[in-house]
């Protein structure tokens, strides 16, 4: 088991004379400026594929499984969040939280940097995060501000839900009584 802190000391390591940057666990890394990626965001948005940020959140989950010894089952809810919201937030994604509402996950970020309108991006970033953490797979939707960690079967359902103005909480009871019946 893991200490339940992220310590974010020698996160990166800067290799000037190659040239580079990575990770602590080497995974190379590229510093870019926000508003260059949200204009990579914002073009994948516009053609409808989050894939690659899909692809990114699962490497970030795998790199904080791994920060963990290989597997988060073995640690507290309350480590992996601290390891993952240390990853994010070192990466410079943001500070994550997450809450329970009822049965319902839902992830909260602040301080995201503004990528698009929608949050689509961060939405599908925290998708592959989770997904890779829980071995699951599982959609983000956003919803009010937050992201309705859900099975990727209805997320268009909420995001329709969400679009035409339902709050989070209803969202969540309807999906309970859709469960139910």
């Amino acid at each position: 088991m893991s200490n339940i802190g992220f310590d974010p000391k020698g996160f990166y390591e800067f290799d000037l004379a190659r040239g580079a940057v990575s990770t602590r666990g080497g995974a190379r890394v590229i510093v870019l400026s926000d508003t260059v990626v949200a204009s990579l965001v914002s073009a994948a948005v516009e053609t409808g594929d989050l894939t690659v940020l899909r692809e990114l959140g699962k490497q970030i989950g795998a790199q904080v499984v791994s920060s963990l010894g290989g597997t988060v089952f073995d640690d507290s809810p309350e480590q992996v969040l601290a390891h993952t919201a240390g990853w994010l937030g070192a990466l410079g994604w943001g500070r994550l939280g997450l809450e329970r509402w009822g049965n319902a996950l839902v992830a909260v970020m602040e301080e995201v940097p503004a990528l698009d309108e929608d949050s689509l991006g961060i939405a599908a970033l925290l998708g592959g995060v989770i997904s890779a953490l829980s071995e699951l797979e599982v959609a983000c939707v956003p919803v009010g501000g937050k992201f309705l960690v859900c099975n990727p079967a209805i997320a268009e359902s909420v995001w329709l839900w969400a679009n035409d103005g339902v709050e989070l909480g209803t969202i969540v009871d309807q999906l309970i009584i859709a469960e139910a019946s």
